[in-house]
C-alpha cells in the first residue's frame, strides 16, 4: 500500500514525511523547491495493538518554478500508485491559489474519485487557527485534521484517522492462527495466545548500493536507465538532485537498492543552504551503503574533486567501484583507449588501487551487465571470511618475508566482514613499521581477493607474549 503526500510548496510535505517515518529523511528548509523527485520509505507502525506496513512517500511542490514540468511527472506518477493521499497545505496562509490549483490537478487525474484524500491543515499549532479551518471545507474534502508536523502535534490523531480508513486496512499485518482467528486476541483468562514455535533463518540483507560523484556525471541517468522508470530528474543544472533517492531493483534476480545522491562540488564552489545540507545527505548515504559506484566523467577528466569524494568513500568503509561514464564521447578519440584511461585515473585516485574500474554510457544502456555483475562480485568479496588458524599462520609466514622491526606475530583473526576486519595479536605494536602494515594488506589481497573493498588491519599487544614490557 502507498500513502503519497502531496500539496504546493513550502506547506511543511517533508516535515510531516519525516515525522511519519520517525526520522529526518527528506531535507527541511524555509525555501521553496528543496524536494524535486520523489521519496519512497517503507514504514511499519503499531496502532491500538495493531501491526501496518505500508510505503509512505513524499513528493515535491506542484506549481511554478525550476523543474515544474519534471515535478509534475514525478507526482503523477506516484499519484498512479497510491492507495491514499495526504494533501498538505498552510492553516496560516489560508486557502491560497496553490491550493486550488493541487485540487484541480487531483480532480483532473480522477484521484479524489478513486481514493481517499485527507486534507492536513499543517503548522496549526494554536487553538486561535481552529476558525480557519472554515475556509477549507468550501474544498469539498470529507476529512481534514489540523496539525504541526513541526511540533509533532495532531500526529497520532492523524495515524488513528488513518488506520480507520478501509483503504489502510490493506496495510495491516495479520498473524492468523490454525482456527483462522486473530493471534493477537486473548484466551478467555485474560493471557496472550501463544503463537506456535517455528525456526526461523534471517534472510540475507538487500545491499545499498550509492551512485556518488561531482555533478552532471550522470548520477540520475543511471538510476533512470537501471530502474526502467525516471525516478530522478535529470537536468544539466548543477545540483537538480537535492536528496537521496532509494530505489530497490531486482536485476537479474538479484535484489539491491539504488541511492541518487546529490552531486558533491568543491567546498568554495559550494552553495549555503539546500546544497549544503544535500552534501551532507550524501556523506550520511556512504555510512549507510556497502558499495559505492564513484561515477565520474569520461569527456571532462579526472578531477582532485574526485579524489577527494574517493576518500569520503575509503573513509566510510564502503567498498567502490569506479565508473567512467560517457565513454561514447571518447570512442572517438583514437589516440585514447580505455587502456591509457584507466591508466591516467589510477595515477590520479592512487590510494582506490584495489577498485575495479567500469566503462559505459549510462544513457543507452551501454555496459549496465558487466556494472552489475561487477558489483555482485565485489559484494562477494566483501562477505568472505577467513578462518582464524589460516589467517595465523599466513601472518606469522608473511612476516619472515618483510619485518624491519623483527615483530613477533602470534595469533590473527578476523573481527567484522563490513568492511573486512583483521586484528593481529604482536609482541610489541610500536615495532609494527608502515611499511609491514602495507606489505600484510597486499598479501591479504593476493590471497583471498577482497577485490573493491578496503582492509581495516590492526595490531594489539598480546597478554602472554612472555617478553617484558619496554619502558
Amino acid at each position: 500500500m502507498n500513502v503519497v503526500i502531496v500539496g504546493r510548496p513550502n506547506v511543511g510535505k517533508s516535515s510531516l514525511f519525516n515525522r511519519l517515518l520517525g526520522k529526518k529523511r527528506s531535507l527541511v528548509l524555509d525555501v521553496s523547491g528543496v524536494t524535486r523527485d520523489r521519496i519512497v520509505e517503507p514504514i511499519t507502525w503499531w496502532v491500538g495493538g495493531k501491526e501496518y506496513r505500508f510505503n509512505l512517500i513524499d513528493t515535491g511542490g506542484l506549481g511554478p518554478g525550476n523543474f515544474a514540468e519534471e515535478i509534475k511527472q514525478q507526482v503523477k506518477t506516484a499519484l498512479e500508485e497510491a492507495s491514499l493521499v495526504l494533501w498538505v497545505m498552510d492553516i496560516r496562509a489560508g486557502l491560497t491559489t496553490g491550493d486550488r490549483e493541487v485540487h484541480h490537478e487531483l480532480r483532473k487525474a480522477g484521484v479524489t474519485e478513486r481514493m481517499p484524500v485527507i486534507g492536513i491543515l499543517n503548522k496549526s499549532d494554536s487553538d486561535l487557527l481552529d476558525e480557519e479551518m472554515n475556509e477549507f471545507y468550501k474544498i469539498g474534502l470529507e476529512q481534514m485534521i489540523p496539525l504541526s508536523a513541526e511540533h509533532d502535534l495532531g500526529i497520532e490523531d492523524l495515524k488513528d484517522l488513518l488506520v480507520q480508513t478501509a483503504a489502510f486496512q490493506g496495510a495491516r499485518v495479520k498473524r492468523n492462527d490454525a482456527d483462522g482467528d486473530d493471534a493477537d486476541e486473548v484466551n478467555a483468562d485474560g493471557g496472550s495466545v501463544p503463537d506456535a514455535p517455528e525456526v526461523k533463518t534471517r534472510a540475507p540483507r538487500i545491499p545499498n548500493v550509492a551512485i556518488i560523484g561531482q555533478p552532471n556525471v550522470g548520477k540520475s541517468t543511471l538510476l533512470n536507465a537501471i530502474s526502467g522508470e525516471t525516478r530522478s530528474i535529470v537536468s544539466n543544472i548543477a545540483g537538480t538532485t537535492v536528496d537521496s533517492i532509494d530505489t530497490k531493483i531486482n536485476w537479474h534476480g538479484k535484489e539491491m537498492v539504488l541511492i541518487d545522491t546529490a552531486g558533491i562540488r568543491r567546498k568554495d564552489k559550494t552553495e549555503q543552504g539546500i546544497e549544503v545540507l544535500s552534501v551532507v545527505q550524501s556523506k550520511k548515504t556512504l555510512e549507510r551503503a556497502d558499495i559505492a559506484l564513484l561515477m565520474m566523467d569520461a569527456e571532462k577528466g579526472v578531477y582532485d574533486q574526485d579524489e577527494k569524494i574517493a576518500g569520503l568513500i575509503e573513509d566510510a568503509g564502503c567498498s567502490v567501484i569506479l565508473v567512467l561514464n560517457k565513454w561514447d564521447l571518447q570512442e572517438q578519440n583514437a589516440d585514447f583507449s580505455q587502456k591509457e584511461a584507466e591508466k591516467m585515473l589510477r595515477e590520479k585516485i592512487r590510494f582506490l588501487g584495489y577498485a575495479p574500474l567500469v566503462f559505459l554510457t549510462a544513457k543507452d544502456g551501454i555496459g549496465l551487465d558487466r556494472l552489475f555483475r561487477m558489483i555482485q562480485y565485489v559484494l562477494e568479496q566483501r562477505w568472505v571470511k577467513v578462518p582464524t588458524r589460516d589467517l595465523t599462520d599466513f601472518f606469522k609466514t608473511e612476516s619472515e618475508i618483510h619485518n624491519p622491526g623483527n615483530a613477533k606475530f602470534y595469533m590473527t583473526h578476523q573481527t567484522g566482514r563490513n568492511p573486512p576486519t583483521f586484528v593481529s595479536h604482536v609482541n610489541d605494536p610500536r615495532k609494527i613499521h608502515f611499511s609491514l602494515s602495507r606489505h600484510m594488506v597486499k598479501a591479504i589481497r593476493e590471497r583471498w581477493g577482497f577485490l573493491g573493498t578496503p582492509i581495516r588491519l590492526s595490531f594489539t599487544k598480546t597478554k602472554n607474549s612472555g617478553e617484558k614490557s619496554e619502558k
